[in-house]
């Protein structure tokens, strides 16, 4: 029964996961992309959460016809949760990110999170592990929020690449 419950779970939530990720094999890989520089730590809220990006370079990896995707380097995001009714329960976990920056320079500048790997819930079956398995490596966009001017503002692409 348990089980039960938990594939109709993930069945419900994956049109919602599947909207707010991109694949990126989906998207054309970029070699020697350009490395921007993400100049001070960037941070947002959302209700219990705070999302923080940490200084340093992010480098263009993949693109699309709307955007490019940088890649930061390991451990570049962190999140904080502090839960209202159990503030004693605050936790932080770092993730690998990277940052959704539009082709129009217009359009604000949103971050994701890269899905590691997942472990396999032989009890779930090979069907659910496999639907785990395919969302490995895609980039998430953890918040309802989608795009921030301060971060695009944050950014600076640096003319001889990573090692300026």
């Amino acid at each position: 029964m348990r089980h039960a419950f938990l594939l109709l779970v993930l069945l419900c939530l994956a049109p919602w996961v599947q909207a707010a990720s991109v694949n990126p094999k989906r998207l054309q890989a970029v070699e020697g992309g350009t490395t921007y520089r993400l100049q001070e730590a960037w941070s947002m809220q959302e209700k219990a959460a705070t999302f923080t990006l940490k200084p340093g370079d992010y480098l263009v990896r993949f693109e699309d016809a709307q955007a490019l995707y940088l890649v930061g380097p390991d451990g570049c995001a962190d999140l904080h949760v502090v839960p209202p009714k159990q503030p004693e329960m605050a936790n932080t976990q770092t993730f690998p990110c990277g940052i959704y920056l539009p082709k129009d320079a217009a359009k604000p500048a949103s971050f994701f999170f890269v899905r590691g790997k997942a472990p396999r819930y032989a009890e779930l079956g090979p069907v659910v592990n496999a639907i785990i398995k395919s969302g490995e490596g895609s980039f998430d966009f953890p918040t309802s929020r989608r795009g921030d001017a301060r971060l695009r503002a944050l950014l600076v692409p640096m003319p001889c690449g990573a090692g300026c």
